[in-house]
């Protein structure tokens, strides 16, 4: 396969998939963006970046190596939209991708919406697919931390009867 036929389907396939890419040097300098990227972050080509995924890369205190690997950051806000977050990190390059999780939401929420939860555990479930904490939660919907585990143990209840897995609900919340 030619580097023109393989550059020309990565791109169709991040166009396909809505992904936003950046590609920065080792300075943060923007040296390419995708259309998608320049919507979401806007024309920032040739400029030092310090916003959205380099804030995220610069607070991620678990890097072993600063310079090497790939981080995944899922449900990240970036400039108003939630995003799933990868950076590529070498010496000379850091690429970002972002996956737009926007889709993925409404249809979790359309997912849910058939499974008879009332109003309040579907209000819940919105936003406990956005990776939103219980503390959060709770001070949303003017809630205890009691009435929220209801909520969610109501819920987990619905979907055991069905003989269902939620998909849509992050691992770490169905192991509680």
């Amino acid at each position: 396969m030619s580097n023109e036929t393989m550059s020309t389907l990565l791109e169709e396939s991040l166009e396909a998939g809505d992904i936003a890419v950046c590609v920065k040097d080792a300075q943060k300098r923007i040296l390419m963006q995708n259309d998608r990227c320049r919507q979401i972050c806007g024309d920032q080509l040739g400029r030092a970046c310090e916003q959205g995924c380099m804030e995220l890369y610069a607070r991620d205190r678990f890097q072993q190596w600063k310079d090497w690997g790939m981080r995944v950051y899922k449900n990240s806000l970036i400039n108003g939209s939630f995003n799933d977050v990868t950076l590529l990190c070498s010496k000379e390059r850091i690429i970002t991708f972002l996956q737009p999780l926007k889709d993925k939401y409404e249809k979790a929420l359309a997912y849910y919406r058939e499974k008879g939860l009332t109003r309040r555990e579907s209000e819940v479930i919105a936003l406990t697919i956005q990776g939103t904490s219980n503390i959060d939660i709770c001070e949303c919907l003017s809630i205890s931390r009691a009435t929220l585990r209801t909520h969610l143990n109501n819920i987990y209840r619905k979907f055991r009867d069905l003989g269902e897995m939620p998909e849509f609900i992050p691992a770490n919340r169905l192991s509680g």
